[in-house]
C-alpha cells in the first residue's frame, strides 16, 4: 500500500509542529524520518496514523482519501518506543491481543489465531519464549514482542516511533540489521521515526529529513548523503568541517587555491561570504604541500587510533579545529604524532553561499 501525504499543516497553541508537509511512499518501501527533536517526525508519524488530525491537508492510502478514517479503519499497525506491552500478559497473549479483541464477525478463530501467534514468534526468533512474562525478556526481546503484535492483525502499514530508542547501542545496530532482513521478507510498507542518522542511513529505502517541521530533502540515503540540499542537512548526517572562501565569477577561492563554484552560485558578482563543507574523510595529510588540491598548515593536537579509522584532531593557524579520518595504512605510513605541522588538503566539498549556511566558523 503506498502513502501520500499533501500539504499537512498541524500547531498545537502556538507552536507549529508541521508546515505544508508533503512526502510519497511507495508501496512496499521502508521509509525513514529523520531529524533532531521538535522537529514534526512523530507527529506525522502520528497523523499517517489516524493518532493526530491535522488542522489542513490530506492522508492518501493507495489514492483513497484516508484523513478522515479511524486508525482501525486505516489498518495500520503501530510500534512505540517503549514497547507498551501488557506487563501481566505472557508474551503468547500479548502477540494474540490484537486478534482476540476484534469483533466477532472478523474474529479468527482459536485455532487460527494459535497458528498466527506462533507464526510470528518464529518470524521474531522468539518462539520458544511464548510463556515468559515481559519482565523476563530483555529490551531488544521486548521490542520483537512488540513488532509481532504489530503484525499479529495483518496490518496494511506498519509504523514504528522510535523502535530502538530505549536500546543501547550494540543491541539498536543488531535490531536495525534484523528490521531490515525482516522488512525484505514480508515486504509491508513500513515507516520509522529515528534521530538516528546511522540507523535511518543504514535501514531506509528512502529517507525524509524533516527541520523546523518541514521538509528538508527526501531521497534516497545515498542522495541524501552525497548531495546534501543544505547546509543543515550536510551537517545533520555527519560531523563536518568548516571553512570561509570567496567567489568570484565562477570561481570559489579557499586560501591559495581556486575551484570551480556550483552553478547555482555563478552570479558573476563577488561574494565573500561562501562556506565550503567538507567531512573528516574527504580530509587527507600529507607532509608537503600537495599540487593540485586546496591545501593549508595545520599542527596536529590529538590522535584516536582506536577504531575503524584513525581520529585526528588539528588546529589551523588562526586556531580554527579541524577534524580529519584516515585509514590506519595511511595512519601508519605517515608517522603521524601530536604537535607535528602537517598539510591538510580537501579531496570533496560542498559549497553554500554564507547566506545559506546556519553554521559559523572556519579558516
Amino acid at each position: 500500500m503506498s502513502i501520500e501525504v499533501q500539504k499537512i499543516t498541524k500547531t498545537f497553541g502556538d507552536f507549529t509542529a508541521l508546515k505544508d508537509v508533503t512526502i510519497k511512499v511507495p508501496s512496499g518501501q521502508l521509509v525513514a524520518l529523520l531529524g533532531p527533536s521538535g522537529s514534526g517526525k512523530t507527529t506525522l508519524l502520528r497523523i499517517i496514523a489516524g493518532l493526530e488530525v491535522p488542522d489542513s491537508g490530506t492522508v492518501l492510502f493507495d489514492g483513497a482519501d484516508a484523513t478522515s478514517r479511524s486508525a482501525r479503519e486505516r489498518q495500520v499497525g503501530f510500534v512505540f518506543q517503549h514497547y507498551a506491552l501488557f506487563r501481566n500478559m505472557s508474551v503468547f497473549e500479548n502477540v494474540a491481543f490484537g486478534m482476540r479483541v476484534k469483533p466477532k464477525s472478523e474474529r479468527p478463530t482459536k485455532q487460527a489465531i494459535n497458528d498466527r501467534v506462533h507464526e510470528l514468534l518464529r518470524l521474531v526468533q522468539l518462539e520458544r519464549l511464548g510463556d515468559r512474562q515481559p519482565a523476563q525478556l530483555s529490551g531488544g526481546q521486548r521490542q520483537r514482542v512488540a513488532l509481532a503484535r504489530a503484525l499479529a492483525v495483518q496490518p496494511k502499514v506498519l509504523l514504528l516511533d522510535e523502535p530502538f530508542g530505549a536500546l543501547d547501542a550494540k543491541v539498536r545496530q543488531e535490531l536495525r540489521r534484523w528490521l531490515r532482513r525482516l522488512h525484505d521478507e514480508i515486504g509491508i510498507t513500513s515507516v520509522f521515526v529515528t534521530h538516528d542518522q546511522d540507523e535511518a542511513l543504514e535501514v531506509a529505502d528512502r529517507v525524509v529529513i524533516l527541520h523546523d517541521g518541514r521538509v528538508e530533502q527526501e531521497g534516497t540515503p545515498e542522495e541524501v548523503y552525497e548531495h546534501p540540499a543544505s547546509p543543515f542537512v550536510y551537517n545533520f548526517l555527519g560531523n563536518v568541517n568548516l571553512f570561509h572562501g570567496r567567489v568570484e565569477g565562477s570561481k570559489v577561492h579557499l586560501g591559495d587555491f581556486s575551484m570551480d563554484a556550483p552553478p547555482d552560485m555563478e552570479n558573476g558578482q563577488t561574494d565573500p561570504g561562501a562556506v565550503v563543507y567538507a567531512r573528516p574523510h574527504l580530509l587527507d595529510l600529507d607532509h608537503e604541500p600537495p599540487k593540485n588540491r586546496p591545501h593549508f598548515k595545520a599542527k596536529i593536537v590529538h590522535i584516536h587510533p582506536a577504531g575503524a579509522v584513525v581520529k585526528v584532531e588539528l588546529t589551523t593557524d588562526a586556531g580554527n579545529p579541524i577534524n580529519a579520518e584516515l585509514p590506519h595504512e595511511r595512519y601508519r605510513g605517515l608517522g603521524l604524532q601530536k604537535g607535528m605541522t602537517v598539510f591538510v588538503s580537501v579531496r570533496d566539498m560542498k559549497v553554500f553561499s554564507k547566506a545559506q549556511s546556519m553554521l559559523g566558523g572556519g579558516i
